[in-house]
């Protein structure tokens, strides 16, 4: 099952959690559908995990732009990954993946 989010940051590293929450927020070209199976958003910078997050209740879709412009962030360890390196190979900055799939090539 595709359950987590996945996120990627470009161009420079956040410097503290709320730099990295204000960068994730929004702004996903993905379709609030998609996102009904999600649990978990998992946060890359260069192919190395920086935060992980529950999504909450609240997802904004603007269809004018077509995209996701707000997502409901908590923020958790429950998945035990941050500072791991992942090798996750896609140009979309915003994907859906499985826990499995997203160390599958480690």
């Amino acid at each position: 099952m595709k359950d987590l989010l996945i996120l990627k940051l470009t161009g420079q590293k956040p410097d503290n959690k709320e730099e990295m929450l204000e960068r994730i927020k929004g702004g996903w070209k993905v379709s609030p559908k998609r996102l009904d199976d999600v649990k978990y958003v998992v946060v890359l910078f260069e192919q190395k995990i920086v935060g992980t997050f529950l999504l909450g209740e609240v997802i904004t879709y603007n269809k004018k732009i077509g995209k996701v412009t707000h997502l409901d962030l908590i923020e958790t360890d429950d998945l035990d990954i941050i500072g791991q390196r992942v090798s996750y190979r896609t140009s979309n900055p915003a994907t859906l993946s499985s826990f499995e799939n997203l160390f599958e090539n480690k």
